[in-house]
């Protein structure tokens, strides 16, 4: 194995801040009324020059691989395995098919630690929001893990959508194994080489003319797929499906599809979980479909855009292009490993003067734990919808500012010669919500991370196609192979999670549109959707929009992990079921 040697170099900066904040905001995004930001930047996007040190020559580093199965904690273990998919159609306008290889989904389990997989009494399949991996899961994932149901083991497996098959983690991979984020900064970033190859860059809209045919009905077919992997028998009252965010409105057009063969997405679920998102009320006009929206800086590509342009393919982060989520996981890297290292890092302090409305020379020094946690914590960070409750700054004294989006009261440092570390939220006083540790992990543990850096704009285009999940059968939807057509037939429970974006009243829609009973041979059919055991709402609104899934159960204020175990409980049976993919 290759070694690094002692540089006294300057460490280039790797987009701490406001990277990290837009990369928040996108990956959060789960009002999907508003639809999806189309970024413009998916073509031929370069990685940013972080500044390399011309005189240190490159090195090559041995191709490593985390392990595919490893134990998180003690009696948790977390695995991944990869589920043949749909055949997504052609592009019809170019003729371009998508690979065989890409047809197929990535699961990553969380289960209990055993040789061979425990009968579990509930397995929750877990989708995450726009521009989410399962990374964004891991909280809300081992909180169930741990807890069980009733004594009984309970599993989760979190879903990687197929884009996240086109991303190049080799940079990543050695580095964690490594335990050295540099090894992914200089791959992605500089001259080094891993396995003897360079990064090759970022896939090219131009190359992927199949994704215009990754839209709802490629994955609802892959999801279906996944839980296919059940026996039908058991899948009624053993399997849930969550949500959060864009993934929230998947679940509910999930459960109102009707397949080939007559069945729908219902008869195969437990129950629903939407957390803090939902489906839009109504579908968007096939004029809007077809030609696309837009609204200021919030854009909805239509298909034929999708279909014939390059750049409307995939949906990634504006003005920065795709490579902020290689920044993001760098930084991970970093915050995990040499979490108390204070680095003088020239291009990280112009981004946090930016962030902050701070000239340059005021703005600090700071550990790469608070620099990480700075791009997210609720006190510091100016988007509201990318917040998450993680914990305190130290260090050094802050001062009220007008945040620079909406004129809101935000905290910044106040003393440019401060040093300024990092208190975790459940060291804090009074504690908070979300260990940082949560979604440090989220960004880089395994083959799989906490964003999507190629989120296919057709799904999001699809979800705005089925608001509602009751399309006509003769409709535009259908037409275009969208068969969320049994809304109002959805009989399963359902938990919904109200916290920093989805308002109480949202939800009651939903009421409204499903099944007014729970449907015959679940565990307490027949029941009222007045019941809460048949459809409950979490008022989680003191928690920010990220803190539902990446939060965990070890918080007095956290109601959603024992409110999400109590529903896994009150509609399973005693028993399980074990899987062997």
């Amino acid at each position: 194995m290759a070694t690094r040697r002692p540089s006294l170099r300057t460490v280039p900066a790797c987009g701490l801040g406001l990277p990290l904040l837009l990369l928040a905001m996108m990956s959060a995004c789960g009002d999907d009324d508003a639809g999806s930001p189309d970024s413009g930047m998916g073509v031929d996007a370069a990685p940013a020059d972080v500044g390399t040190d011309a005189f240190d020559p490159p090195t090559d580093w041995p191709a490593m691989r985390p392990d595919e199965s490893i134990e998180v904690e003690p009696g948790i273990t977390r695995e991944i395995f990869t589920v043949p998919g749909f055949a997504a159609a052609p592009n019809p306008d170019t003729g371009e098919a998508t690979p065989s290889e890409l047809n197929a989904t990535q699961v990553v389990r969380f289960r209990r630690t055993s040789e061979v997989p425990l009968a579990a009494r509930a397995i929750v399949i877990a989708m995450p929001g726009f521009l989410g991996g399962a990374g964004s899961l891991e909280g809300i994932a081992r909180s169930v893990v741990r807890a069980g149901v009733d004594s009984e083991p309970a599993e989760v497996w979190a879903i990687d959508r197929r884009s996240n098959a086109l991303e190049d983690l080799a940079g990543m991979d050695a580095a964690e194994v490594a335990e050295d984020a540099e090894i992914a900064r200089e791959y992605y970033f500089g001259n080094d080489t891993v396995g003897g190859s360079p990064f090759a860059g970022y896939v090219s809209g131009n190359a992927v003319g199949y994704m215009s045919e990754w839209g709802l009905q490629a994955h609802v077919e892959d999801v279906h797929a996944v839980i296919g992997l059940v026996p039908e028998a058991e899948r009624r009252e053993r399997v849930f499906f969550l949500g959060h965010s864009l993934g929230a409105s998947f679940a509910e057009a999930y459960a109102a599809w009707e397949f080939e063969d007559g069945t729908r997405g219902t008869d195969e679920l437990a129950g629903l979980l939407l957390v803090d998102g939902v489906l839009g009320g109504a579908p968007i006009s096939e004029t809007d479909y077809r030609e696309g929206t837009s609204g200021g800086l919030i854009t909805q590509a239509g298909l034929d855009s999708i279909r014939n342009d390059a750049i409307a393919r995939y949906t990634t982060i504006p003005i920065l292009g795709i490579d902020i989520y290689a920044l993001a996981e760098v930084s991970a890297l970093r915050a995990e490993f040499l979490p108390e290292l204070v680095q003088d890092d020239a291009k990280r302090r112009r981004v946090f003067a930016t962030l902050m409305g701070l000239p340059l020379v005021r703005v600090p020094r700071f550990t790469n734990l608070a620099a990480f946690a700075l791009a997210f914590d609720d006190q510091f960070e100016p988007i509201s919808i990318v917040r998450a409750k993680i914990g305190t700054m130290t260090g050094g004294p802050l001062e009220t500012y007008p945040g620079i989006f909406d004129g809101e009261d935000l905290l910044r440092p106040s003393d440019p010669d401060g040093t300024y570390d990092w208190i975790d939220a459940l060291d804090s006083v009074p504690p908070e919500v979300t260990p940082i540790e949560n979604l440090i992990r989220g960004f880089y543990v395994g083959r799989t991370n906490y964003a999507e850096w190629y989120f296919p704009t057709r799904l999001s285009l699809d979800l705005a196609a089925v608001g509602g999940a009751a399309i006509p059968e003769d409709g535009y939807g259908a037409d275009a192979g969208l068969a969320a057509f049994h809304g109002a037939a959805i009989d399963a429970p359902i938990l919904a999670v109200s916290a920093g974006l989805v308002p109480v009243a949202r939800y009651e829609a939903v009421r409204t549109r499903v099944a007014a009973t729970l449907g015959a041979g679940r565990v307490l059919e027949g029941l009222d959707r007045d019941d809460a055991r048949a459809f409950d709402i979490v008022d989680a609104t003191q928690q920010t929009h990220l803190d539902p899934v990446i939060a965990d159960e070890r918080t007095l204020d956290n109601p959603v992990p024992a409110a999400v175990i109590a529903f896994l409980q009150a509609h399973t049976r005693t028993g399980g079921v074990s899987v062997t993919p």
